[in-house]
């Protein structure tokens, strides 16, 4: 532990760090719609246009909150800034970068309210602190979700990517974030679904904004794909993405299909092959598009079936509509069967729970004066047991009758 020094700079003089977790998707967001160099971010820490273009992605986060946390931009509106924004050495904000944006943009506005903006108050870390504590501290400070604006799933995954590769521990990881070990590969996992999803099955690689909505998908893609290999998991990963791309048309609908990639893929893809006139039984011809969009890796070995000509079908863009319309309603006939299966089974769910109870009786506790509604109570079941037992010996009757031969 060491005490920092607070000092007070101009307004002008901190600088946004540009390695922010918050910002990455919006930058490359901003990098696409103005064909910016790649390196525009990266390598513009000390450049007056990207630090703009920063200002800007801020301070549309600053104005950003919850129901339980108050936008940044509301708060300063006091005119007060309450807690030092923290910089490095030479001036790059660590933790602060929301707050200095509102800030400026209020300063900027003239009013004299804001008078006291003109020079703002920042705690200084050593020059020794190296970029892996910087990132850290970036961590604790931001990512904690009891204290802070969240992160959405895509910048939060890529920051533990991004720390991974920079040489942090799990146990490091896990630590900064609060986060259990198992939650922190689900989102690798589930981040590495999405990247999968753009580059190579929509060809708009980093394009995060078309996956942001989709953090229930790709986390049941995490767990229900994660043992599988070969050619189940291309066609559950495509069975994924058919319904990540059409999932704004579903609507509500589209969590409702998430069950056709994981235990359900190989009914779904049978009756899918079914409807398309795809034969998953013979060996499929020689392939002849050498651009395939989803690199496969086939068993060699494997015999009888194979997803291989479904998989090239849904890979055929010329289909891609079709393909969509099968699969939506083969999805709806499965889940409308279950739906049926349940119905059935619900009698003897019924029955079953009615004696449960039953069984869990005990009169050892019973107050005496219960005794003459308890025995109301058990001769009114005696009474609807036997019109119950009745009635499914009719029916047992009716079924024999309508199944017998010359009927």
């Amino acid at each position: 532990m060491q005490q920092l020094p607070v000092i007070r700079v101009p307004i002008e003089l901190p600088i946004y760090r540009m390695a922010n977790g918050r910002t990455r998707t919006e930058q490359l967001k901003y990098i696409r719609l103005h064909q910016c160099s790649a390196t525009f971010f990266s390598n513009g820490q000390e450049n007056q246009d990207a630090q703009q273009a920063q200002h800007e992605l801020l301070d549309a986060f600053s104005k950003e909150g919850t129901t339980s946390i108050m936008p940044i931009a509301k708060v300063l509106e006091e005119g007060k800034q309450t807690e030092p924004i923290l910089i490095t050495s030479s001036g790059v904000v660590v933790n602060g970068n929301r707050r200095l944006s509102a800030m400026r943009e209020l300063y900027a506005a003239g009013d004299s309210k804001y008078s006291e903006f003109t020079h703002i108050n920042c705690m200084v870390l050593p020059a020794s602190a190296s970029d892996k504590e910087i990132k850290e501290i970036e961590v604790r400070l931001q990512m904690q979700p009891e204290t802070k604006l969240a992160y959405t799933w895509v910048n939060e995954a890529l920051t533990i990517k991004d720390l991974m590769q920079s040489g942090f521990t799990r146990d490091e990881i896990t630590r900064d974030m609060r986060k259990d070990i198992r939650e922190v590969m689900a989102m690798l996992q589930a981040l590495g679904h999405a990247e999968v999803y753009l580059k190579d099955w929509r060809g708009q690689p980093e394009d995060y904004e078309l996956v942001e909505r989709g953090k229930q998908l790709f986390g049941d893609m995490a767990r229900d794909l994660k043992d599988k290999v070969g050619e189940h998991l291309e066609i559950s990963r495509r069975i994924a993405f058919l319904i990540q791309d059409n999932s704004s048309s579903l609507g509500t609908r589209a969590y409702a299909f998430n069950f056709s990639f994981g235990k359900k893929a190989p009914d779904v893809a049978e009756a899918l092959a079914s409807r398309l006139g795809v034969d998953l039984n013979q060996p499929p011809p020689p392939s002849s598009d050498k651009d395939e969009q989803l690199a496969i890796d086939i068993d060699d070995e494997s015999e009888g079936s194979s997803y291989k000509p479904l998989i090239d079908v849904m890979d055929d863009q010329s289909r891609r509509e079709e393909v969509t319309q099968e699969l939506i309603a083969v999805c709806e006939s499965i889940r409308a069967s279950e739906q049926d299966q349940k119905r059935g089974q619900a009698a003897l769910k019924a029955v079953k729970d009615a004696n449960t109870k039953l069984l869990e009786v005990d009169f050892s506790n019973a107050d005496p004066d219960t005794y003459g509604a308890i025995d109301a109570q058990l001769e009114s079941i005696l009474l609807t047991t036997q019109k119950l037992k009745a009635e499914i010996a009719r029916m047992r009757a009716g079924a024999r009758t309508s199944t017998a031969p010359g009927i």
